[in-house]
């Protein structure tokens, strides 16, 4: 069950983008969203945005990627 395994947090990243409008797939759409967010789980919801995340994530080498809070922006 996807509730579950959002609530035992077996994810680090959600991409969620609705493929149509259908009662069941928004009704789904929004159990894994609202469990995304009630876990504190990253959530992406824009299919520009997780292609463009997915390019970064798969280009950049580790040694490249350093942390940076807030402030540092």
């Amino acid at each position: 069950n996807i509730r579950r395994m959002i609530a035992d947090k077996q994810f680090d990243l959600i991409i969620n983008i609705p493929k149509d409008v259908t009662r069941r797939e928004l009704t789904n759409g929004y159990i894994i969203r609202r469990g995304a967010i009630d876990y504190n789980i990253p959530l992406i919801t824009n299919a520009r945005l997780a292609s463009a995340f997915i390019t970064a994530f798969c280009t950049m080498e580790m040694e490249d990627i350093e942390i940076r809070s807030w402030n540092d922006y």
